[in-house]
Order: structure tokens, then C-alpha cells, then sequence
């Protein structure tokens, strides 16, 4: 980690110090040996294994498709209950690409999403280029590639899913958050049971197009509706109405999991993320607006018409 030389914020100084700690950090100039694929469905999910406790269990993870050994680099032992690794950065959210609204910007059932359980908002992320964590973003670049060429499926391709890059050829990759979250039933009750947070109804959640209040409102008995876990600089949940203005453009503190599947059809390896906790460390920088100067009178005489200008177009 270079040393600062230009004044930074306390609150990302403070958040890297406390990072740089943790073996999930992705800054870290060299990646932990502790990382391992581990399979989940019909994909694979991202575990941190330090080492193997006593009371493991032996499993043998399926191929990622019939035709393929699994891809991934296999531990032979591995805890009973593993849990998907929450990876951490300090990055800065891209104005560009910004879809982590409250419902995904959701224009109504199409090609971007089949309905509006589909929806998952995202956003991508790039250089916070503040010091002192400049620096720490190549690093977080080159370990998160290093963790996906772990896990390749024999014969296929590379997709765009995760990395990315702007107009001007500057490397980002994308973060993702679950909007909903199917509820389990009851036994003896046609009720669901209770979200274990529910801070936002479903009969007044933000909405790009009002329209689509009906089919919102017909997820209202099996799913959950999970709000950005996103919070400000005091430490405030962010509220949904809130997200663009409060996240577009902000340097925050991140954790995400990471997962890996494969599309037989196309032959291609998709990687995805998605938001654990988001930390606003530095608010985003105001909109500048420009527009043309029209000077008004003051006053007019109630005889006169006053004079207009008029652009040409």
C-alpha cells in the first residue's frame, strides 16, 4: 500500500487501515492460498478454508456439466457447513452503468428481464483514485482475476458478466444485489413466515414505472423484498428513494461473494457477485449543471411587451 501524498478523506483511511487486516481484502498485494471453489448447485461459490478443522466431511463435487470434470480446484476436506467469503474493496461507484436503483430501472416484462423477479440492480465499480487506496485497486484487480482462473469450465470461454470496461478502456467489474428472497411456509399455516427485516412494504417500495405495481404486489405472500444493504457516512441504511443520489458517483467500502456457473448453450464462463454491505465513505461528487444565462427583467410596465429571446433549433 503506498503512503498517502495526497490529502484523503479520514473515513477511507480509517476503513483501509481496518481492511488491511483481513485476508478477504482484495488490496493485499499478494492472494491467500485459503481461497477454494467450492460447488453449490449447479454452479460453485467462492470459501475462505484457513485450514481443516477436525470435524469435516469429505465431499466430491459434481461436474459443472455432464460433459466436464468439475473445473475448480477441489479440497478434499471440507467443512459441514461452508459459507460463501465475503470479499472486500474500497472502490468508487461508476456514474455510468448504474442500475442499483430500487427495482433496476424495471421498464415492465422484456429482454432485459423476463418479469420482476428477475430483477437484480447493479452498478459497476472502478479506481476510488484516492490515496492512499490507488494503488490497492490493481491489486484488487489482479487477485479477482486470479480467483476466476481458478474456476474455468474446460472449453468454455471467458463472457463479460463480471469484468468490464468503459468507453475510455478503464477496467471495472460489476456488483449485484438480490431484490428478493423466496419465503418458506408455514406447515400448519397458509401464512408465510415474517421476513426477518421488513422496513420497506411492498405497497409503497419505488417503483420506475408505477404501472408495475400489480405484478410487484403479487410476490407479496412468498417473497421478501431485501433493500440495498447500503449505508451512509454516519451509518444510516440508505432509504430505496435514496440509492441514486446517495450511491451514483460515491467511494465506498464493499463486501461481496462471488459464484461461477456455466451456459452450455454458449459455452461460456459466467462469474457474479453479489452485495453483502456497502459503506459510503465519501459522498459523490454534485452534478455540475450547465445552462445558458437569460436575464430577466425586474420589472415591466403593464403596457409593454416585454422582449424574448428565442433559440434557435
Amino acid at each position: 500500500m503506498s503512503s498517502p501524498t495526497v490529502p484523503s478523506s479520514s473515513h477511507v483511511l480509517n476503513a483501509c487501515n481496518r481492511l488491511m487486516g483481513s485476508p478477504s481484502y482484495l488490496g493485499l498485494p499478494s492472494l491467500s492460498s485459503d481461497f477454494h471453489w467450492l460447488c453449490e448447485g449447479r454452479g460453485h461459490v467462492l470459501i475462505h478454508m484457513p485450514e481443516s478443522p477436525p470435524d469435516t466431511v469429505t465431499t466430491t463435487s459434481p461436474p459443472t456439466n455432464s460433459d466436464d470434470g468439475d473445473p475448480c480446484d477441489s479440497s478434499p476436506n471440507v467443512p459441514s457447513t461452508p459459507v460463501a467469503v465475503s470479499l472486500s474493496a474500497i472502490i468508487r461507484i461508476n456514474r455510468e452503468d448504474f442500475w442499483l436503483t430500487s427495482d433496476g430501472g424495471y421498464q415492465g416484462p422484456g429482454a432485459v428481464w423476463r418479469d420482476i423477479l428477475d430483477v437484480k440492480p447493479s452498478c459497476t465499480v472502478s479506481n476510488p483514485s484516492i490515496e492512499p487506496v490507488t494503488s490497492d485497486f490493481v491489486h484488487m484487480l489482479r487477485n479477482l482475476h486470479l480467483l476466476t482462473k481458478r474456476c474455468v469450465t474446460p472449453g468454455f470461454s471467458s463472457g463479460k458478466s463480471f469484468f468490464c470496461a468503459d468507453h475510455q478502456a478503464v477496467a471495472r467489474f460489476k456488483l449485484r444485489h438480490r431484490l428478493f428472497e423466496a419465503v418458506d411456509m408455514d406447515a400448519d399455516s397458509e401464512q408465510p413466515n415474517e421476513c426477518p427485516t421488513a422496513p420497506f412494504t411492498f405497497e409503497h417500495w419505488p417503483l420506475t414505472k408505477e404501472k408495475n405495481r400489480a405484478e410487484l404486489l403479487a410476490l407479496k405472500n412468498s417473497h421478501c423484498l431485501l433493500p440495498v444493504p447500503a449505508y451512509d457516512v454516519a451509518g444510516f441504511l440508505i432509504a430505496p428513494s435514496a440509492y441514486r443520489c446517495c450511491l451514483q458517483g460515491a467511494i465506498a467500502e464493499v463486501h461481496f461473494t462471488l459464484s461461477h456457473w456455466g451456459i452450455a448453450a454458449a459455452k461460456r464462463n459466467v462469474y457474479g457477485s453479489r452485495i453483502v454491505f456497502i459503506r459510503v465513505l465519501v459522498l459523490p461528487p454534485p452534478l455540475s449543471a450547465t445552462c445558458k444565462k437569460r436575464k430577466l427583467p425586474l420589472h415591466i410596465n403593464s403596457d409593454e411587451t416585454p422582449p424574448y429571446k428565442y433559440t434557435r433549433v
